[in-house]
C-alpha cells in the first residue's frame, strides 16, 4: 500500500483491464445499451479509464458532453487523468468516491449510468440500485456486467479451475513455506443468478431492456494479470501476502494452461441494459 493507504498499481487491475478481450467484454455492454448518444454519463468504477475512454470514442455529439469518471481509488484517477485528462473533444469530471456515495459526489441527473464488472463487490446493492436510480433521469439507461454471477463458469472450464488451484496452493507451501489462513477470509461475496440480478433492477426502479450472457474465451495472459490483482489474490489465498499469492497463482496458471495445452479458458459475461421507469 502507499502512504494513503491506497494498493499500489502492483496489484490493481490495470493490467488485466488493458487486455484485448477484455476491452471486447465491455464493448459489448456499451453495444447492447446504445451508449453514446446521451449528453451526461457516468462511468461508475472507471478505474485507469479504459471505459470512459471507451464511452468518449462513441459520444455522437462529444463537445456538448459531459463523462462523470468515477472511482474511490485517488491512484486509479490518477491514472485516469494522465490518459484522458487532456482530452479537449468532451469534459471529463473525474470524481474520487465510493460508488455507494453517488447521489453526494454528483449533483446532476444524468442520462446513463455505465458500471462495468464490479457490481459484485457491492453488498448492499439495491441501496446502490436506488442511489443510480435517483441520478438518472427518466427513461435515462444503466448498463452493467459483472462475470461473478451463479452460473459464469462453463462445465468445461471446471478442470481448469480444480488444477490451477491445487498447483498454486504446493507452489505456496513448498516455495514460499505458507499456506492460506482460513479465519482471514473475507466474507464471501453473494452471487446472483442472471434471473436474481434482472428481479433486482426491476424492483428497484428498472426496466429491463436487454440481458445476455456471452462466452468470452479468456486467454492465460488474462488468468496471469487477475492473479496480481489484490482482490482476487485475497479472496483465493486469504492472509498470504499479495507479493508471495501472486507468484504463487501466477506460475500455477502457468503450468496448468502448459499441462492441458490450453490456449483460452472460457468464461461467461452477464451484460443487462435497463431504463429508469
Amino acid at each position: 500500500m502507499d502512504e494513503r493507504g491506497e494498493r499500489s498499481d502492483d496489484f490493481s487491475f490495470t493490467s488485466f483491464a488493458s487486455l484485448p478481450f477484455y476491452s471486447a467484454v465491455n464493448a459489448r455492454l456499451l453495444d447492447i445499451a446504445e451508449i453514446g448518444k446521451e449528453r451526461r454519463i457516468v462511468d461508475l468504477g472507471c478505474g485507469t479509464g479504459a471505459v470512459t475512454k471507451m464511452i468518449l470514442e462513441r459520444l455522437h455529439t462529444a463537445r456538448e458532453s459531459v463523462i462523470y469518471a468515477v472511482d474511490h481509488s485517488a491512484t486509479a484517477l490518477r491514472g485516469a487523468v494522465a490518459e484522458l485528462g487532456g482530452r479537449k473533444d468532451a469534459a471529463i469530471q473525474f470524481v474520487q468516491a465510493e460508488v455507494q456515495q453517488l447521489t453526494s459526489a454528483i449533483k446532476d441527473q444524468v442520462d446513463a449510468v455505465v458500471y462495468c464488472n464490479s457490481i459484485h463487490y457491492v453488498q448492499d446493492k439495491r441501496l446502490l440500485l436506488r442511489q443510480i436510480r435517483e441520478r438518472l433521469r427518466p427513461g435515462g439507461r444503466l448498463a452493467i456486467n459483472t462475470s461473478f454471477f451463479e452460473g459464469s463458469h462453463p462445465p468445461e472450464s471446471a478442470e481448469f479451475y480444480r488444477r490451477w488451484m491445487m498447483r498454486s496452493f504446493r507452489i505456496l507451501k513448498r516455495e514460499h513455506g505458507l499456506s492460506p489462513d482460513k479465519s482471514k477470509k473475507v466474507q464471501a461475496r453473494q452471487h446472483l443468478t442472471a434471473d436474481e440480478y434482472e428481479a433486482l433492477l426491476e424492483s428497484t426502479g428498472f426496466r429491463v431492456v436487454r440481458s445476455e450472457i456471452e462466452e468470452f474465451d479468456v486467454p492465460e495472459a488474462g488468468w496471469y494479470h487477475i492473479s496480481s490483482f489484490s482482490d482476487w489474490i485475497e479472496g483465493i489465498m486469504p492472509g498470504v501476502p499479495l507479493d508471495a499469492g501472486r507468484a504463487s497463482l501466477q506460475k500455477g496458471v502457468r503450468q496448468v494452461f502448459q499441462e492441458l495445452n490450453l490456449t483460452v479458458v472460457p468464461r461467461l459475461w452477464l451484460s443487462i441494459s435497463t431504463a429508469r421507469n
